[in-house]
C-alpha cells in the first residue's frame, strides 16, 4: 500500500567546514572513576571526514584545518559522549569520561505493543530515507539499535549504546553515528497505516572515504545531494543568492520576489530571518519543489556564518528537503 507523508523537520547537528592552514591538537582520555586511560576512543569533528583514536596510554593527536568549525566529539561505548570547541582547548588537555546511564526508554518496553520488526521499518524510513535503495545504504549493526514505541503518545524513540555504523554505497562514505536522540511522532490513517507527524534525529557523525580515490559516480552523487540539501539553501537565504543558486520561492501558487516574506538582519557574524508568511513553497533548479513551515507566533530564526540555522524545532520542512536523511548527507568538510 502507498503511505502518505505529512511535514517533518530534523536535525543532525550540522555544522559547513571550510579547509584552509592545518593545525594539531593532543590530549589524552581517561575513566573519570578510575583515572585510568582509555584505549581506543573516538575522537573527531562532528560531520566531518577527520578523526583518530586513542593509544594505550590514552592520547591522541588530530590535525585539523583552521577554519574547521565543528565540535570536537570525543566517543566510546559505555560512556557519555563529549563535545568541545578545540580552539577553547589547551594543547596536551585532560579528558575525564563519564559512564553512560541506562537509556529512560526501556521503562516504556513492558507496554510496547509493537513487534521489533515494526519499529525497525518505521526506524530505518526515517532514519535512512527511502530515496536511496535499501542496498545502496544500510545498517551494519542493527542489534545496537534499541527501539520503544510508547502507544499514549504515539511517539517511537531509538536508543543506541554504540555508534550506528552505516555502510552508504550511494554517497561513497562509511559513516560512524553517535545518536543522542530520535524521535518519531506518528498518526495513523482508517487503515492503521503509521504516518509520520514529525521527526527529530540528533546526533554526532564521522565520514570514511570507502575508496581511495574518490569514483565519478560518488561526485556526480554528492554534488546532487549538496545542492538540494537544507543547508545550501540556508548559505543561501542568508547571504541573499536564492537566485543565483538556483532556488524559486512561491506563496500559494504564484512565484514572488525570492525575499518578499524574509526579513533578514546581519547581526554580527549570525544572520537573523523574520518570515512573514506560515508556508512558503521551495523550488530548486525548477523542479525540485519543497515547502518551509513556521508554527511559532515568533517567526524568527538565526542562521549562522556556515549555513546552521537555530532553533531547529522551529522549522519544518516537507517535500524534497524533508525527505532528506543520512543516505543523503555529506560531511561538512566536503566541498565541491
Amino acid at each position: 500500500m502507498k503511505k502518505k507523508y505529512i511535514p517533518l523537520f530534523i536535525c543532525l547537528s550540522l555544522l559547513f567546514t571550510t579547509i584552509t592552514v592545518a593545525q594539531t591538537f593532543e590530549g589524552l582520555v581517561f575513566d573519570a572513576q578510575t583515572q585510568q586511560p582509555l584505549f581506543g576512543v573516538s575522537v573527531y569533528f562532528d560531520g566531518t571526514t577527520i578523526g583518530t583514536t586513542t593509544n594505550q596510554e590514552g592520547k591522541f593527536s588530530i590535525s585539523y584545518k583552521s577554519s574547521t568549525n565543528s565540535p570536537l566529539v570525543i566517543s566510546y561505548v559505555g560512556y557519555e559522549t563529549q563535545l568541545y570547541e578545540v580552539r577553547k582547548l589547551e594543547n596536551g588537555a585532560k579528558f575525564f569520561m563519564k559512564s553512560k546511564p541506562q537509556a529512560l526508554g526501556t521503562v516504556y518496553l513492558d507496554n510496547d505493543p509493537w513487534s521489533r520488526r515494526r519499529k525497525l521499518d518505521i526506524f530505518k524510513r526515517e532514519f535512512i530515507g527511502e530515496s536511496v535503495e535499501p542496498y545502496m545504504c544500510r545498517i551494519l549493526n542493527l542489534d545496537a539499535i534499541e527501539l520503544t514505541y510508547n502507544p499514549v503518545t504515539q511517539k517511537l524513540n531509538a536508543y543506541a549504546d554504540t555508534p550506528i555504523i552505516i555502510k552508504n554505497k550511494y554517497l561513497g562514505y562509511t559513516v560512524s553515528y553517535t545518536m543522542e536522540e530520535f524521535e518519531v511522532d506518528l498518526r495513523f490513517n482508517n487503515n492503521g497505516d503509521a504516518l509520520t507527524r514529525s521527526v527529530y534525529i540528533e546526533g554526532s557523525t564521522f565520514y570514511t572515504e570507502q575508496n581511495k580515490n574518490v569514483r565519478r559516480k560518488h561526485r556526480k552523487t554528492r554534488e546532487k545531494e549538496f545542492g538540494e540539501s537544507v543547508l545550501h539553501f540556508m548559505r543561501s537565504l542568508a547571504k541573499k543568492q536564492l537566485t543565483e543558486n538556483g532556488f524559486q520561492i512561491f506563496r500559494k501558487g504564484f512565484i514572488v520576489p525570492p525575499y518578499k516574506y524574509f526579513q533578514i538582519a546581519q547581526i554580527g557574524e549570525e544572520t537573523n530571518v523574520k518570515l512573514t508568511a506560515d508556508r512558503l513553497v521551495i523550488v530548486y533548479d525548477r523542479f525540485q519543489k519543497s515547502f518551509l513551515t513556521i508554527d511559532d507566533s515568533n517567526k524568527e530564526f538565526f542562521i549562522d556564518k556556515y549555513g546552521n540555522y537555530s532553533p531547529p524545532r522551529k522549522l519544518s520542512f516537507g517535500g524534497v528537503l524533508g525527505d532528506k536523511r543520512i543516505a543523503n548527507t555529506l560531511p561538512l568538510d566536503y566541498n565541491l
